[in-house]
């Protein structure tokens, strides 16, 4: 769904670059949304829902918009960038006509500033020759705050540094010049850097072309050429080097720039299917093909530099196969002669890794090479301390040349074998056994203490295993790994699967938070938590977590309640927002956790006429008194077991006590088990606005 609509955003265009491609869909983003804001804010007007109605205003912004999407449709970016200039013309019936603007025009000065201000930033990132659209846009913006001085009588007002009133703090000029030169020194700087970094580009694709000829192995570069919906669909050959050229005895003018259908026929003829290679293998980073007609081996090695390109080195390991050939040959004749004595061989590394081995073939012992070659000697059904034991002969072997003697078993695809091995030295890196069967005579006993054995073994793994590997990334994880696998899986139905992305994303979140916190505490430890003051609303807010969580508790037998003392929609307080949301979340986190059903209530209330008093109430499990001296604590749970019912970090509490001091306050509680609790605390209550409340 989204590749269409990529593709038909990007269609019109004939565009390069991804950089072009993301411009072009952000224009059309922006003028969508756009239209379809003014289209509602006029019929919220034209219906009476809208009380500072502008029909002019979101006439001229769907205009805009539309005249602005014909021209993206018709392959006019800069057309439709260029209908930005008009953006004045709204902002005159918004904010500066007499009979039209919302609000009176003299209180207007700060919207006229704040809405010409963000023109900057989409000319910079939008536009091309930036420059030149920033200074005539910096003029456009000028003349209106000019003419809106002018129509407002406040002309007078604007000839200082700070502006005398506080809707302001600049004079408004002073503002759009600083978005101006803001905006205008970063794209000056864009350009240097671009023109940089084509520079740069360009001496190393030169650097790289006079390596790539020089090469003695061929060097074949394709162009990936791809459908409507982004699928690979062809081939065509961007370049190749001399070496590539001499080994498929082609000239350079046969393969540059041509299609692949055209020029590969006759390169490999029916011994490469390079289709299904290049075009539906994801995994192409390395084959062997052998062309027939050359009669030779070639090795391929492939990389995607860029998305739409595939560059393959190919090796000429004709010789290096025929060697090959030879010595799996010796080693046929070899091995035969091997298999006619009764005895087993195996050679074994120093670090105690089988490199090969030569059994005749019985119905007894049936031994596959998957089973041993590569395996290591504590990875084939050995004891630990038989293991062992044959590793430390192994070495006593090599270091003291002598031959050690000793017996084990061998789980093999029947059962357990016994043998009788005799280790000597090979070289400095390696032994060789010779093991003969003695498991009629030993199997009864080595299987009475290989039980014991692995039960030790077993117990000691499982004491290792829960003492080490912590309980609260493990869990999340497994859950998200196992799902992920089962969703794959063509046993489960769409319903199924759907429940295992929503418990992949609940396991998910819960990382996510554990993560979150724990970037917090080291934020909170290396001293890098600010309090960032500001005007907040506080219904906003409220109302903001009240919908949050109702939605995430909408499936569960837990209410949630929102009491705000103070309904009229304008109260609010000065300090920081982000801090005091987060304390909310964590307390809010904290009481959905330990509710499993009843009510959770929160809210705020005027504690004096100085201090604003935030509470969370529920009807939890409760804490009991020697728990609430340390829940503040960091990484203390209720119950620290590691097969708890309740998960988290034990982080939530503690980050959010921090920010409560930061704020000016402190985190207070107050609980009883079985009944629940409430967490409550105060802050200052500075610049309030809205105090008068609504009666009804």
């Amino acid at each position: 769904m989204l590749k269409a609509i990529y593709h038909f955003i990007t269609k019109p265009y004939l565009l390069e670059s991804g950089e072009d491609k993301r411009k072009a869909i952000g224009l059309h983003i922006l003028l969508t949304l756009g239209l379809i804001y003014a289209f509602a804010d006029l019929m919220l007007s034209l219906t009476g829902y809208q009380i500072n109605a502008c029909i002019p205003g979101d006439a001229t912004l769907i205009t805009l918009g539309l005249i602005g999407l014909y021209c993206l449709r018709n392959a006019r970016p800069q057309c439709a960038i260029n209908t930005f200039f008009l953006f004045p013309v709204a902002i005159y019936f918004f904010f500066i006509s007499l009979q039209y603007a919302i609000l009176p025009i003299k209180s207007t000065i700060p919207y006229t500033v704040w809405s010409l201000i963000p023109g900057f930033l989409f000319l910079l990132l939008l536009s091309r020759k930036s420059e030149q659209k920033l200074l005539f846009y910096f003029g456009i913006s000028i003349i209106t705050v000019v003419f809106h001085l002018y129509r407002a009588e406040r002309l007078g007002e604007a000839t200082g540094i700070y502006w005398p009133t506080e809707e302001l703090i600049l004079n408004p000029l002073i503002i759009i010049l600083l978005a101006f030169t803001a905006a205008f020194l970063a794209s000056i700087n864009f350009e240097l850097n671009i023109k940089e970094l084509r520079t740069k580009v360009l001496e190393t694709d030169q650097q790289i072309n006079k390596t790539v000829k020089s090469f003695q192995q061929g060097v074949l570069l394709l162009e990936l050429r791809r459908d409507e919906m982004d699928n690979p669909s062809g081939l065509k050959i961007l370049k190749t080097n001399p070496a590539f050229q001499k080994m498929f005895n082609v000239s350079a003018r046969e393969l540059h720039q041509i299609d692949a259908d055209v020029v590969f026929p006759k390169v490999f003829r029916d011994s490469f299917d390079w289709n299904k290679y290049y075009l539906h293998t994801k995994n192409r980073q390395r084959t062997e093909i052998y062309i027939e007609h050359l009669d030779k081996w070639f090795e391929i090695f492939s990389l995607q530099p860029a998305n739409n390109q595939i560059a393959s080195i190919f090796y000429d390991i004709t010789h290096q196969r025929q060697i090959i050939g030879s010595l799996q040959e010796s080693r046929k004749r070899y091995k035969v002669l091997l298999e006619a004595i009764p005895d087993i061989f195996f050679i074994i590394d120093k670090d105690g890794i089988y490199v090969d081995f030569v059994i005749k073939e019985s119905e007894l012992i049936q031994i596959s090479p998957d089973d041993i070659v590569g395996n290591s000697i504590f990875e084939v059904g050995f004891s630990e301390k038989m293991s062992r034991k044959i590793f430390q002969c192994v070495q006593d072997a090599i270091n003291r040349d002598t031959i050690e003697t000793i017996e084990y078993a061998l789980e093999v695809e029947k059962g357990t074998a016994m043998f009788e091995m005799r280790i000597a030295r090979l070289d400095d890196n390696s032994v060789i056994s010779i093991a003969r069967d003695i498991t009629k005579r030993k199997i009864a006993e080595i299987r009475l203490e290989e039980a014991k054995l692995k039960a030790e073994e077993a117990d000691q793994l499982k004491s290792a295993f829960l003492a080490n590997i912590s309980h609260e990334i493990r869990t999340p994880m497994n859950a998200i790994i196992g799902f992920s696998k089962m969703i794959g899986s063509p046993d489960f139905d769409m319903e199924e699967k759907n429940r295992f992305i929503e418990i992949i994303t609940s396991n998910g979140k819960l990382l996510m938070e554990m993560i979150n916190d724990m970037i917090s505490l080291s934020k909170i430890e290396s001293h890098q938590v600010t309090v960032k003051e500001g005007f907040c609303k506080i219904n906003d807010l409220m109302v903001e977590l009240y919908r949050e969580y109702s939605f995430d508790l909408a499936s569960k037998p837990t209410r949630i309640k929102l009491s705000n003392q103070n309904a009229n929609p304008k109260f609010g307080v000065t300090t920081d927002k982000y801090l005091l949301n987060e304390i909310l979340r964590k307390l809010l986190d904290n009481a959905v956790k330990f509710t499993n059903e009843g009510e959770i209530e929160f809210g705020y209330k005027m504690e004096s006429k100085d201090t604003i008093q935030f509470f969370v109430r529920d009807t939890g499990i409760g804490i009991n008194e020697e728990q609430i001296i340390r829940i503040f604590e960091r990484f203390h749970q209720i119950d620290n077991k590691t097969t708890r019912k309740y998960e988290g970090s034990g982080l939530g509490l503690a980050i959010a006590q921090h920010y409560t001091v930061l704020l000016g306050g402190k985190i207070e509680v107050k609980s009883e088990i079985d009944k629940g609790s409430i967490f409550h605390f105060s802050i200052p209550f500075k610049n309030g606005d809205g105090t008068l409340q609504i009666v009804r």
